[in-house]
This record gives C-alpha cells, sequence and structure tokens, in this order.
C-alpha cells in the first residue's frame, strides 16, 4: 500500500524511524517519544519552557501523540481520503511551525592600494575613481566589480592576454605626451642619430665614393670621438647606406627637381657615355634658375640606358623622361650638347627633331668642343715631330722606376725642381698647356738626362728625344705653345664656369684678338723666337678660327 504524504513527511532517511522503535519496545518512556516527534515535527525543544507544565502543554503532547497513532490507523482507510487530510495538515503545520529562510548577506569588495604593488596586478589594474568597489584594466579599458581574487582571474582571461602582448610592443600615449624628461632626451637622442646617418650618406652619393667605405667609417667615428654619445650610436653599414641613398634621398630629390621644373623654365644638356660592361647611357642634366639658391643650377634629371646612339632613339627617351616626370615640354627653352654629326645634323640629326616640336627653342653646341677643334686645326702647322717629342719625354722616364731614379739625381744636380713630368690627355683639352710649361721648366735637367742615356746605354728612344731637345725650333715651338695656350684655356674656362660669366667674354675674346702678342713678344729678348713664330704665322691662323 502506497504511503500516505504525511508518512512520507515524518519518515526521513537516516537512523530507524522512532515509531517502529516505540513498537518494538513498548514500556519506552513517553518523553523520548515526545522528544522524537518534536524533533520530526519541527517544533523546538528549548520552545517547551516557554509552554509550562499547565494543562494546555500536557494537551499539545497529547495531541501530538494521538496524531502519531492516528497516523499508524489511517492506513486502513482509502486512499483518497488520507491525501486530502494530509495535504491540509502538511500545509498547515508548515506555514505555523516552519522558521523563515535567513538571507544569504553579500559583501562589496573595495580596492586596496596594496594591489599597486603585487607584481602580477602593478602594470595593468588601477582603482576606478567613479566607484571604489570596482578596479580599472589599463590593458581592456574597461571597469570591472570584485576583489583581488576576481582581479587575478580576469588576468587569466584570453581577451586580456592578447591586449597585454599588444600593448607590450606599442609606446603609451601617456608617455609620448609626458614631461619626462629622460624619455624626451632619447627621442631626441635617436633623431639626431637617424640625421647623422642621413648625412652621412648623402656625403658619400656628392662625393661618388664606394659604399664599403660605410663600414669602416662609423667605427673611425666612435675611435675619433669617444665622448659623443651620437657617434657611439651610429650603425650604418653599406647596405643600410645604399637603401637610404636609393629609397630616402633619390626619391625625395626627384621629387623636388620635378616639382621645381613643373613651374619654371629650364635647359636640357645630354651626353652619351659607354662603361665597362660596353653598356649605352646617356645623362640627361637640367639647367635653370634657382629662387631660393639665387643662381643657376644643374641637376641630374636622368641617366637613360640606350640601345643605340640615334637622333631617334635618343629624342624618344628625353621625351619619356619628361612625361614620366610629369614636366611640360614647353617648360623647355633650350638644348645643348657636343658638336657630333648625330647631335647637330640639320636635316636627320637631334637638332632636327627637336625643332620640329619647338621651332624657337634655341640650341646650343658645346662651345668647348669649339675652342678644341680651333686649336687642334691652328697647330696642324706645327709639325708632327713636337707632339710626338711631348709624349715620348713622359714615356721613357714615367715608365720606369729605374728612369725615374736616375732622373731625380739630374734633378738636384742641375738644381730644378723635384717636379713629375706630365701625361698629355686627348680628351681634356686643358692638359696641353701644364704638359708644355713641365717640359720648359725641367729642359735643363730633360738635356743632360738623356745624353746621359744616349751615351752610357745608347737607348735608340734616347737618341730619338736628345735630337729633338737639340733642334732649335722645338723649344721656339713649346715657348709659343707656353704662351698662346694660356690664353686660350682661359677664355676656355670662362664656358666651363658653374656661374654667369657673359659680362666677361666679350672683354676677354677682345683681349684675345687683339695685337697683344706683338707687345708681349717685344718683350723677350730672343729676337730670333719672334722671328720663327711670325714666319709661320700660328697666330694668324687661331684668330681666324676664333673669329669664324
Amino acid at each position: 500500500m502506497k504511503q500516505s504524504k504525511l508518512q512520507q513527511f515524518f519518515k526521513k532517511p537516516g537512523p530507524p524511524d522512532e515509531t517502529d522503535k516505540r513498537q518494538e519496545n513498548p514500556n519506552k518512556p513517553t518523553e523520548e517519544l515526545h522528544e522524537v516527534t518534536e524533533v520530526q515535527t519541527g517544533i523546538n525543544p528549548d520552545s517547551r519552557a516557554n509552554l509550562g507544565s499547565d494543562k494546555n502543554s500536557k494537551n499539545c503532547d497529547q495531541d501530538m501523540i494521538s496524531l502519531g497513532e492516528e497516523s499508524g490507523s489511517s492506513t486502513e482507510s482509502s486512499e483518497s481520503e488520507e491525501s486530502d487530510s494530509d495535504d491540509e495538515c502538511v500545509d498547515e503545520r508548515m506555514n505555523v511551525k516552519a522558521k523563515p529562510k535567513k538571507k544569504k548577506t553579500h559583501y562589496k569588495h573595495k580596492f586596496n592600494s596594496d594591489w599597486l604593488s603585487d607584481k602580477d596586478l602593478q602594470k595593468w589594474v588601477r582603482k576606478d575613481e567613479k566607484d571604489s568597489t570596482r578596479f580599472m584594466c589599463l590593458v581592456c579599458n574597461k571597469s570591472y566589480i570584485g576583489g583581488k581574487t576576481h582581479a587575478l582571474q580576469h588576468s587569466k582571461n584570453k581577451f586580456h592576454v592578447k591586449n597585454f602582448e599588444a600593448k607590450q610592443h606599442t609606446t603609451d600615449l601617456a608617455n609620448l605626451c609626458s614631461s619626462n624628461v629622460e624619455f624626451k632626451k632619447s627621442v631626441m637622442l635617436q633623431k639626431s642619430v637617424e640625421n647623422a646617418e642621413l648625412k652621412l650618406s648623402g656625403f658619400i652619393a656628392e662625393h661618388n665614393l664606394p659604399f664599403r667605405v660605410m663600414e669602416h667609417l662609423p667605427g673611425l667615428l666612435k675611435n675619433v670621438f669617444p665622448d659623443s654619445v651620437i657617434a657611439g650610436k651610429i650603425t650604418c653599414g653599406r647596405d643600410k647606406t645604399r637603401n637610404i641613398i636609393v629609397k630616402k634621398l633619390a626619391p625625395d630629390a626627384d621629387q623636388a627637381l620635378s616639382e621645381k621644373l613643373q613651374k619654371c623654365k629650364f635647359s636640357i644638356l645630354l651626353d652619351e657615355s659607354t662603361d665597362k660592361s660596353v653598356v649605352k647611357s646617356m645623362a640627361v642634366v637640367a639647367r635653370f634658375w634657382c629662387p631660393q639658391l639665387k643662381r643657376v643650377c644643374d641637376r641630374l634629371l636622368g641617366l637613360v640606358e640606350v640601345p643605340s646612339a640615334t637622333a631617334q632613339i635618343m629624342k624618344g627617351e628625353v621625351d619619356k623622361l619628361l612625361s614620366v616626370r610629369n614636366i611640360p615640354k614647353e617648360n623647355c627653352i633650350g638644348f645643348g650638347w657636343d658638336n657630333a654629326s648625330v647631335n647637330m645634323g640639320e636635316v636627320t640629326g637631334l637638332k632636327a627633331l627637336v625643332k620640329i616640336d619647338n621651332p624657337y627653342v634655341i640650341v646650343v653646341g658645346c662651345v668647348c668642343h669649339s675652342l678644341a677643334l680651333c686649336a687642334s686645326n691652328a697647330s696642324k702647322e706645327i709639325p708632327l715631330e713636337f707632339d710626338e717629342f711631348v709624349r715620348d719625354v713622359y714615356n721613357y722616364i714615367q715608365h720606369s722606376p729605374k728612369r725615374i731614379a736616375a732622373y731625380a739625381e739630374f734633378q738636384g744636380i742641375t738644381d730644378t725642381k723635384n717636379h713629375r713630368l706630365l701625361k698629355v690627355c686627348d680628351v681634356r683639352w686643358l692638359s696641353l698647356e701644364s704638359v708644355v710649361m713641365r717640359i720648359l721648366e725641367q729642359w735643363r735637367a730633360l738635356k743632360v738626362h738623356f745624353y746621359e742615356e744616349f751615351k752610357v746605354i745608347k737607348s735608340a728612344s734616347a737618341e730619338k728625344v736628345l735630337k729633338m731637345m737639340e733642334n732649335v725650333y722645338t723649344k721656339l715651338y713649346l715657348h709659343f705653345l707656353g704662351f698662346i695656350l694660356p690664353q686660350v684655356n682661359k677664355l676656355n674656362i670662362l664656358f666651363q664656369a658653374e656661374g654667369v660669366r657673359l659680362h666677361c667674354l666679350c672683354n676677354e675674346k677682345k683681349e684675345l684678338t687683339e695685337s697683344q702678342l706683338n707687345e708681349k713678344l717685344m718683350e723677350d729678348k730672343d729676337l730670333s723666337v719672334l722671328k720663327a713664330i711670325l714666319e709661320k704665322k700660328l697666330y694668324a691662323k687661331i684668330l681666324a678660327y676664333l673669329d669664324s
């Protein structure tokens, strides 16, 4: 038979039921029964003292006993009646006898300043100024409630760990804006070091030095300036120098030059060359007036590799270079190059192609080249043997260490300055003057040296040079060249000057073309020199080419 709800209420797990014990031991005192009944029904044993020993308390105990007996006898009644009566009885007793539950007290944790000294919390936890019961996470930039345990649990959160690792590689904005003296000094030092590396790289590029120099220059600066903090922190090798020049200095310089040429008029100078790798290159130089520097400036616009040095290809490369830089062609008002036929041709030359796009453009050939051609044509009146003589003197002595040492002894004997002989360079037109002047300076020592070489060694080359030196006209021609070449070179240098010399060209040409030669030759005591020069009419030839 199913148990009633009242029996289930009194029957609890644990020691055997007291009712069963009472049935097994019918002689057990009633006091124990009363205590068991009080515990099962929820009656506090201490409340019995308040009830007293009056009749009502005894009646209450009797009621409890009878209630237990009735519960035992009720098992024989119907199941529906027992369930209804038991539910009403349980609800009534629960409302009367059950104690009210105590509410759980929650304690609010407050921020403790000792957390700032904890190595696990001091880097990211701060007090919330708005609420003292919350703590602020600097990494997550959020406020959280809780104590130290909650803060430690938050530090293990995957989002907090991710943000904390990211912040380790990020400069704090507070440090950037703070007035920390040490931080400002470190920033200024870093800028000074970067500025020094930029200047060293610019020095390498300006003077066309190899990048390998930077493998040793920083170490040299540290050794020379041991008390300099900036020199001690320079770490600029050849790779870093190349990257600074190619990726930083060159693009900035090209951009600045393009912006200037987009706003001002300029001229273009062209020249072709072939390097050791047999690659033809064309240098494009822009000449313009710089308002900031208050002078005319020449800047490299580009170094273009050309497959063939024809007029069409060179013209196309120049146009392509200007279009890439967004420089309008209309700003180009002049072109300058050497006097080769591919450049100065009137029909298919570069000059003719340029005139098609802009008929008013000014095309100027190389003036220095023109002067050199004038001097070269005039020098044809001088026999070819004299040009060979100048070259043989250098080649005979300077190509042998033994002859150089022997020649130095003769310099001391003849009381001649201990100077080296110079070589004529076919490309450099101004070199002939210095070579001729050096031979005239060393004439006595050279003559004695070649005489000794011919008498002792019997050298055929020395004999050839000695015969030329014994010829009277050899020294006469050298004296003439030593006089006229400085005049021509002086005018040539004016055209190669970096500054503007237009106001000087007219006077210099006038001085050269006037009859000042006769006045200076009259000062020469050797009249035979004047006679020889006038007979050959060399000066007249030079003046004729200059006037043309």
